[in-house]
């Protein structure tokens, strides 16, 4: 018998409570593994009270529990069958008792580790423990509110029984001012119209009828969650510049479990270019709508399309948030919305998307176009936002500390001279009190060389210093801040960069690093109150990541400084790099500085180089460099703790770790004991 889970979380729950009562601790996942279809009922699925006296009997008979109970009362137990069946008869009825369940998350249970978003049978799991400790679940909102909805959807013969389901979770979304518009015929409206006051399901042959401040459109069978419209009301009343608002979604399968899970990131508007990462449920400001609406004729009747509602909603997006500001598009991390169909995987469809955005940049931004590129020759191709360059290009100036390395110099230096295609560079070597022969011998050829500066600085190494000292010789617009210790792999790397940087708004653009293995070095830092933290750190170079985050160039808070390249008037409005970061973090200072003075940190995946990473000081492995690390990171911490805690890249419900993206626990671990 293959089990649901909610049959699971029900006997992870039982089996945690009556360990708890019983041997005074928790089961861990051996247990729950071995004792799972114990728990549960054979014939019912369920946990019943047979099923819980059986695994009583487990723990009466174990010698753990014999041995803790002859301590504690000097009596035994191994030979009294009347006291045994007491006893059973005790842990069943305080097994289920509320003050013994509490607190105990069936989730942390089964994946002590936890487990990636990706995996279907970790997060039904975790949604029904996320479920049972999410307060506020079920917000009302009062009907004064000014905020109202006009929501549309189409429904064919055959979506009957799906609309139904539709419309069952509508009902549940008390105290909010909500209006469905069913395009439908006369006869499938009046088989569907269950509105018992008559006056909130409408039947409709307009698709932007109505007079509500937002509009939303939806397919038969999607659901919202309970109290869905009342946390979107709160979110729109917090932000009423909002144009459009995005939550994270989910399916539910034949079995009632929550699958496929969408636990997105913020606002990023490469990603939308790339295909469409918002979901079906968008809130859309009505005025922004009527606004962009002229834009939308002909989307479904044209002959290059087929005949889906998923086109023209994807081409509302693009027109409505073109050209507004970030902080008018809304993303509110929660699971409100359990979507239908799966147009993710729809291939044919994807496709036509990416027709839509190309009209859209033509119509628009006729110099930004979208390119096929392979990240790794002949498997992972991605969709890429190329950006235009001006006919005369800035001026890079690359500044690369480093000592007593050669064969790094040397390699770096080789691929910037001979392998990098972009016309205007100068590079400065900052060395910082090299002794080595063959290193000094290398400092002086490459003194003479046209474009290649050497700057010498004796002392402590100081990471953000030498830059800075470097920085103030360079005569370029752009700064790029480069480790001695990366390998060119293609000629269009710093192009690449240079394009992302010049952007309106942009002022930092981080590149992708594999390490020498082939392995993912760097894909974006994502920050939390611990610190911060490389994405997805040792994945294949083929591995997409979760919702495509290995692929797709996109806004960031954070990118390292082994290849970070900032605008001048950026560095120098925001006073260069903060000393007081001696070895580590000075990076992530420097990109969050830039974020608060309103510029925009991008990665992208198409400037890809190797790195080392630790090549030229080594990695960070003695008590007192142990001690430093974690003092400056702590001071990070301390000063960017409210933007940490809430990075809008990682979706609250996610964790990173160092080599993995995995669901946040739903509670806290004091909570489990």
């Amino acid at each position: 018998m293959s089990l649901s889970a909610r049959q699971i979380h029900e006997a992870a729950l039982a089996m945690g409570a009556m360990f708890r009562v019983g041997l005074k601790r928790l089961p861990d996942q051996g247990e729950i593994m071995r004792l799972m279809r114990r728990t549960v009922d054979r014939r019912t699925g369920e946990v019943t009270q047979a099923s819980l006296r059986c695994l009583a009997r487990i723990v009466v008979q174990s010698d753990e529990f014999r041995r803790m109970y002859e301590h504690r009362t000097g009596i035994s137990v191994s030979s009294d069958a009347d006291l045994k069946q007491r006893l059973c008869e005790d842990l069943v009825v305080a097994a289920q008792l509320p003050e013994n369940r509490a607190g105990i998350m069936p989730f942390r249970l089964c994946y002590p580790e936890s487990a990636s978003p990706d995996d279907d049978r970790a997060y039904a799991l975790w949604f029904l423990s996320a479920l049972q400790t999410e307060t506020g679940g079920s917000l009302k909102k009062s009907c004064r509110s000014r905020v109202s909805f006009d929501v549309h959807m189409t429904v064919g013969s055959d979506d009957i029984e799906a609309a139904r389901l539709t419309l069952n979770s509508f009902f549940r979304q008390e105290d909010v001012n909500w209006t469905l518009h069913v395009a439908a015929s006369a006869e499938v409206f009046g088989r569907l119209n269950t509105d018992p006051d008559q006056r909130r399901i409408r039947r409709t042959t307009k698709r932007l009828e109505g007079q509500a401040t937002y509009v939303a459109f939806i397919e038969p069978g999607d659901r919202l969650a309970d109290g869905a419209l009342a946390r979107i009301v709160t979110a729109l009343e917090a932000r009423p510049e909002t144009i459009l608002l995005f939550t994270d979604e989910d399916r539910i399968d034949r079995t009632g479990d929550h699958v496929g899970a969408c636990l997105k990131p913020g606002w990023s508007e490469d990603q939308l270019l790339a295909s469409d990462t918002l979901g079906q449920l968008c809130i859309f400001s009505r005025r922004r709508v009527q606004d962009v609406a002229e834009e939308l004729d002909g989307v479904e009747e044209s002959r290059e399309l087929p005949p889906t509602s998923a086109c023209w909603l994807y081409a509302l997006k693009l027109a409505v948030v073109e050209g507004r500001k970030p902080g008018q598009i809304v993303h509110l991390p929660s699971v409100l919305f359990h979507r239908f169909r799966n147009d993710a995987d729809d291939v044919f469809l994807q496709s036509h998307f990416r027709r839509l955005a190309e009209k859209h940049l033509a119509r628009h931004r006729p110099d930004v176009v979208l390119t096929e590129a392979a990240l790794v020759p002949g498997k992972t191709e991605s969709l890429r936002v190329r950006y235009p360059l001006p006919s005369t290009v800035p001026l890079v100036s690359i500044i690369i500390p480093t000592k007593d390395r050669p064969d790094f110099l040397q390699t770096c230096l080789r691929g910037l001279l001979e392998e990098t295609d972009y016309p205007r560079l100068e590079i400065i070597v900052v060395d910082n009190g090299s002794v080595r022969s063959d290193m000094l011998a290398l400092l002086e050829d490459l003194s003479r060389h046209p474009i290649v500066s050497i700057l010498r600085q004796e002392g402590t190494f100081n990471w953000a210093r030498l830059n800075n000292q470097a920085a103030a010789l360079g005569r370029g617009d752009v700064l790029l801040l480069l480790n001695d210790d990366v390998r060119i792999l293609h000629p269009g790397w710093l192009d690449e960069m240079v394009r992302q940087s010049l952007r309106p708004g942009v002022g930092i653009v981080g590149a992708r690093l594999l390490y020498p293995d082939g392995t993912l070095q760097h894909a974006g830092v994502m920050l939390s109150r611990d610190g911060a933290t490389h994405l997805q750190r040792g994945a294949k170079a083929g591995d997409i990541g979760y919702l495509n985050a290995l692929i797709c160039q996109r806004d960031l808070s954070a990118v390292t400084g082994a290849c970070l390249m900032i605008r001048r008037e950026v560095f120098d409005q925001v006073g260069g790099i903060d000393e007081s970061f001696a070895v580590s973090c000075n990076d992530i200072d420097l990109c969050l500085r830039a974020g608060a003075a309103g510029w925009r940190v991008v990665w992208t995946p198409h400037a890809t180089l190797t790195h080392v990473d630790g090549g030229t000081r080594g990695r960070d492995v003695s008590p007192a460099q142990i001690l430093k690390h974690w003092q400056e990171t702590a001071r990070l911490v301390g000063r960017w703790k409210e933007w940490m805690e809430r990075d809008f890249p990682l979706n609250p419900s996610l964790q990173v770790t160092d080599d993995a993206l995995l669901l946040r626990f739903p509670c806290r671990s004091e909570d489990m004991t």
